[in-house]
């Protein structure tokens, strides 16, 4: 049967060579739709990085606002510390990256709580010369004296973040639950960091109580945009006093900064503060929280101006590794503040519940013995609480 289909032979007899395949053929202008697609790919992500970036700038993470007059801390925008010196500087710079990750790797422990040892021992009525302290967590403390409630820093959420569910984890529970916590007359606030202005507690706060809320420049205006209303407020600037029936408080100067987002325009738009809170009837108590704070010659500034507290609430915590003391205090750092301050009686906070640095807890403590030890101070003046634990005493 003869085939269907013949191979060609050439005329000369020979024997074709297989022929040598033709390269492909590149469409140019298909290469240059694949690469305009992906130039544009890109330059949506990066648009919509911006946008979220500008969303987040003005609204979860808005910061403060002030307009007022310059200052030794104020340049017309923002603010800043004023420059001191005599702190010691030469290991207070940003750390290399490779240090910053061997720290990390021997970062301490902070151990889960289910239930705190202590439970909270009010009395029904603190005024005179008496004052009572208590524990809640963190630099939340309830304050009672002149026959005032005051909170300060208050923070009832479980993550110190814009977004509960992100961030630092609480490790153990508030020392007095909300439900039971007695109605709040003031509320400090030092600054606007997502472990001392806690967003949901402060609107939980504000609809129950309607306290007055004390606090530095800038402030008022981001308090305002999260309860979405007019607040009693009382926003001033350092060494600035609010006079109350019975108490006054004065804001104080601290070595710290602002900042709720990581955009430079977000930072250092408020102001941060301490407080100096004294009784104006005869024998009354003065109490001192710090708020946040680096170790700073306003220590001293504040005992020449205002008199020795009774008590000085200062952070111990958030101190490790070295270079994150530019704006916070270790343990041997408060005690030399308690020291400077001539307190009667020294009590920590800023340290317990959330872990904001390497240090662990067990350490943190250890820590604060040792510098107690190193300066001849007994540990009876200078007392680290635990969540709910609370304490009392009357004015020298």
């Amino acid at each position: 049967m003869t085939e269907r289909f013949m191979h060609s032979v050439p005329m000369d007899g020979r024997t074709p060579q297989s022929a040598t395949p033709s390269p492909p053929i590149v469409s140019h202008k298909f290469g240059r739709r694949r690469f305009l697609r992906i130039l544009l790919g890109v330059g949506i992500l990066s648009a919509l990085g911006k946008g979220a970036d500008s969303l987040l700038a003005r609204t979860l993470c808005r910061p403060g606002s002030w307009d007022g007059p310059l200052s030794d801390h104020f340049d017309g925008k923002t603010f800043h510390n004023v420059p001191e010196t005599s702190l010691p500087a030469s290991s207070y710079g940003t750390a290399p990256i490779i240090r910053w990750l061997k720290d990390r790797l021997r970062r301490g422990s902070y151990p889960i709580v289910e239930r705190n040892n202590c439970t909270p021992q009010l009395a029904r009525k603190v005024d005179g010369r008496d004052w009572e302290i208590t524990m809640v967590n963190h630099s939340t403390l309830f304050l009672r004296l002149a026959n005032y409630n005051i909170l300060t820093d208050p923070v009832w959420s479980d993550y110190t973040s814009p977004i509960q569910g992100i961030g630092p984890c609480r490790t153990r529970p508030p020392g007095i639950a909300w439900d039971a916590l007695p109605k709040i007359d003031v509320c400090l606030l030092s600054h606007d960091h997502y472990d001392h202005f806690d967003v949901p507690t402060l609107c939980r706060l504000e609809e129950r109580d309607h306290p007055l809320f004390i606090l530095p420049l800038g402030l008022r205006s981001l308090l305002e945009y999260h309860v979405e209303h007019s607040v009693h407020a009382e926003e001033k600037d350092w060494w600035e006093c609010v006079k109350l029936p019975r108490l006054t408080i004065t804001l104080t100067p601290a070595r710290h900064w602002s900042k709720r987002y990581r955009t430079v325009d977000s930072t250092n738009r408020s102001l941060w503060c301490g407080f100096f809170l004294r009784g104006t009837e005869k024998g009354s108590p003065a109490i001192y929280f710090a708020g946040d704070s680096a170790r700073t010659q306003w220590f001293s500034r504040i005992r020449e101006r205002l008199g020795a507290p009774d008590v000085a609430l200062l952070p111990i915590g958030a101190y490790k590794p070295d270079w994150i003391r530019a704006h916070h205090t270790s343990p041997a750092d408060a005690v030399q503040a308690l020291h400077t301050l001539d307190a009667r009686l020294g009590i920590a906070c800023h340290f317990g519940t959330w872990q904001l640095a390497n240090e662990g807890y067990a350490e943190t403590l250890s820590d604060l013995t040792v510098a107690l030890q190193k300066n001849g101070i007994p540990a009876s003046r200078f007392i680290a609480p635990e969540n709910g634990q609370t304490l009392r005493g009357s004015a020298n």
